[in-house]
């Protein structure tokens, strides 16, 4: 018995073999992709559990947000008019103080809020690196999304010592990986050459060892003393520092690389290590003015790269298909034109995110014996029809708003652009309370028109002893430029 049909769609499916159904049905059984054939007349009065008539729409597979933060989702707004060097620090005592004023609530409002945000953006996988992780597993799976999941380690940036952090994550992955239908999976997430000192790193190699099948999952290259970090904890530069530690190879994943030259591009892809690339925050603080993204030298010596939101409070942004739109302006503007075809962005956002968390055995394409974790994009309007080069269309026009209906596991999670997994108004209650607390708590001056920090900064309130242990390190002014 079929769960699910969707029939008359085009059904993009990302296989091997490119393969894009002109009028397409997708049938589930038991969370799995069971066929892919051109529609038959019957498909439209099956007695499948489920039928979805999807004439004029396509059928992706499900969104991959490759890299993100999800703690701060409900300071939106907050940072966005600051420049780069003030928001760290407000985001950095912000943090610190939100913890003890505010409660698990303020994070639990701001995970269940994010999930929402990621189904109704089509969003059906979702690589975080968080300081509430066992907060996001519960909210990832009761949500009915997919989710990796892994404590952000990071010694000198938070109030822990690094034997109390590797502890907790180590109790992390044991109570939460391979949960909810394996739909949640953890992974060891080091917050980077920036954080970490020479003992986190020694201990994070320990959990590589014990847990080798997990994504090991860092920030790189964020800042131009890079070098000068990775030394500190007894590496030439920070692909040698993970290197040291037997921590780079295909299970890896390398995000940012704001400042990686053409060698580091060579050794990440001789690895097999995975790119993650968020080129929307770096642009919009102009991190990049005198150096980026070494695209062509990654393309070059084939490395897999792949697309992420990073935080939200940055830029307030959700939408997958306009940062794989802006990942391929600001590659044409830096380098020149035709940097990524429209077919290479929309496999950046599916089975290469797949691979690059090593899921593409399970989700990523739409094929039989795949879990069913699909979106579907109405471009039946004028704002899209006519057209032809559907990859370009999805690519170059879509946005969030388009996305109709959602399915993750072979469960229907939004349908005709309704949550079905979550209850909606009961979030944005709790959103809407928690926000207002803040505001209470910590002195921001809110409005229409705006957002103002409290008159007195939030670092004088807060215990320094995370951000002088950086500043110790390795000086204030690389405290100042890591991108946290």
């Amino acid at each position: 018995m079929t769960d699910l049909l969707i029939h008359d769609a085009i059904v993009v499916t990302v296989n091997q073999e490119h393969q894009i159904l002109k009028n397409g049905s997708v049938r589930v059984t038991d969370g799995v992709v069971s066929s892919v054939e051109p529609t038959e007349p019957g498909d439209r009065d099956s007695d499948a559990e489920r039928v979805i008539d999807a004439s004029g729409k396509v059928v992706i597979p499900g969104l991959i947000d490759a890299h993100r933060h999800t703690d701060f989702t409900l300071v939106q707004g907050l940072f966005s008019e600051l420049s780069g060097d003030e928001l760290l620090k407000e985001a950095f005592a912000l943090y610190h103080t939100a913890e003890p004023l505010l409660g698990d609530s303020f994070f639990e409002a701001a995970w269940r809020l994010a999930c929402l945000r990621q189904l109704t953006h089509g969003v059906t996988t979702v690589n975080a690196m968080d300081f509430t992780p066992e907060i996001g597993a519960s909210a990832i799976g009761a949500s009915g999304l997919r989710g990796v999941i892994g404590p952000e380690l990071a010694d000198f940036l938070a109030p822990a010592s690094a034997a109390e952090q590797l502890r907790a994550a180590r109790r992390f992955i044991e109570a939460h990986h391979d949960t909810h239908d394996g739909r949640v999976t953890a992974s060891i997430a080091p917050g980077g050459e920036a954080g970490c000192s020479r003992a986190l790193w020694e201990g994070v190699a320990e959990l590589r060892a014990d847990y080798p099948d997990l994504r090991l999952h860092t920030h790189l290259y964020d800042s131009t003393e890079a070098d000068t970090m990775a030394a500190g904890s007894g590496g030439d530069d920070p692909l040698d520092l993970l290197d040291r530690y037997g921590l780079l190879d295909e299970r890896t994943l390398v995000t940012h690389l704001l400042h990686a030259d053409r060698d580091a591009a060579r050794r990440i892809a001789a690895s097999g290590a995975h790119v993650l690339h968020c080129p929307t925050v770096y642009s919009y603080f102009r991190a990049g003015e005198r150096t980026w993204f070494p695209l062509p030298a990654l393309r070059e010596f084939g490395a897999n790269v792949v697309v992420g939101l990073d935080d939200p409070f940055w830029f307030d942004s959700w939408d997958l298909f306009q940062e794989a739109k802006h990942a391929r302006l600001l590659a044409n503007f830096e380098y020149g034109a035709q940097q990524w075809s429209s077919y290479d962005l929309l496999k950046m956002l599916t089975i290469d995110a797949a691979r690059a968390l090593g899921l593409d055995d399970r989700v990523g394409s739409i094929e039989p014996g795949k879990r069913a974790d699909l979106v579907v994009v109405d471009v039946d309007t004028p704002r899209h029809r006519p057209y032809s080069n559907l990859p370009s269309v999805l690519m170059n026009t879509v946005t969030a708003g388009d996305v109709e209906t959602v399915v993750v596991d072979g469960e229907v999670l939004v349908e005709d652009r309704s949550v079905r997994s979550m209850d909606v108004e009961s979030v944005r209650a709790d959103a809407r309370r928690e926000r207002e607390r803040l505001r209470t708590h910590t002195g921001w001056e809110t409005s229409l028109a705006g957002s103002t920090p409290p008159d007195e900064s939030l670092l004088r309130r807060v215990a320094p002893r995370p951000l002088l242990r950086a500043v110790r390190q390795y000086g204030r002014g690389v405290v100042a430029q890591h991108r946290w």
